[in-house]
């Protein structure tokens, strides 16, 4: 398994859908950024844009993983890996590994660039604690993202269906996480009078946690600079790294490779 997890890894840095999707990642904050800077009509702090740039992280790491998965299945090399793994779990612990990896690359460094090129652009806000206890729940979001995509392409098997699943559950989530951020958003009290949009006991309780464990929930949360549930976030990644792993596991070795 080290030596498969060695080769991917040499593989992950050669990838052409990663340095793409990097590229995009990328090119997206600097878009972002220049319209904070350019667009508005006041100084917009350094807070609102670090994380801006993550919701459309997941749409670019659902296609970076099943186009990276996906293209062991399309050119047959996962026949020759089976091969020469000892089980077919070390594959898939291999392959989710390694991508979750590259996603938590492309994390970082795109954190980096928007933290460290903002600072010459907007009002520095940011504190150095709040910051690393944002990155830290950031970092683990796009370990989520990247065992959820790297799941999904294994039990697909193949890599354009596996393209289009991801990016449209990506899609999906996406849309879903504007949904319950709208409801989550809602004041009891709106100009001196009952909000009738304002949802509260069972209904807020469901999307809150609905909103916490989608990846796409958290990253608008940091991309407002305001996470309601740090530590439920958490609490809900570890099991969730862990269940899809094992998950991806159980299912591959069951799934009949032509």
């Amino acid at each position: 398994m080290i030596k498969m997890l060695r080769a991917d890894f040499i593989r992950l840095r050669k990838s052409f859908a990663f340095r793409l999707s990097l590229i995009v990642m990328l090119a997206l904050t600097s878009a972002f950024m220049f319209i904070q800077a350019t667009a508005m009509d006041y100084t917009v702090p350094l807070s609102r844009v670090i994380f801006l740039p993550m919701s459309m992280y997941g749409l670019a790491m659902s296609a970076f993983v099943s186009a990276f998965i996906g293209t062991d299945f399309s050119d047959g090399f996962i026949r020759n890996k089976l091969l020469t793994a000892s089980c077919r779990s070390h594959y898939a612990i291999s392959q989710i590994i390694v991508c979750f990896t590259g996603c938590a690359i492309v994390y970082t460094v795109v954190t980096a660039f928007a933290a460290g090129v903002g600072q010459f652009f907007f009002e520095n806000d940011v504190k150095i604690t709040d910051f690393i206890r944002f990155f830290a729940l950031g970092f683990a979001m796009s370990i989520v993202t990247g065992c959820l995509f790297s799941v999904i392409t294994l039990i697909c098997g193949n890599k354009t269906h596996a393209i289009v699943l991801c990016m449209g559950l990506a899609f999906i989530m996406l849309v879903l996480a504007m949904h319950t951020n709208s409801i989550l958003v809602q004041t009891e009290y709106k100009d001196g009078a009952l909000n009738p949009k304002y949802v509260d006991g069972f209904r807020r309780g469901l999307n809150s946690i609905l909103h916490d464990i989608n990846p796409c929930g958290q990253a608008s949360q940091l991309s407002s600079w305001e996470v309601w549930h740090p530590i439920r976030m958490i609490l809900l990644d570890v099991p969730l790294i862990c269940g899809l792993s094992a998950l991806g596991c159980l299912l591959f070795s069951k799934k009949d490779i032509k």
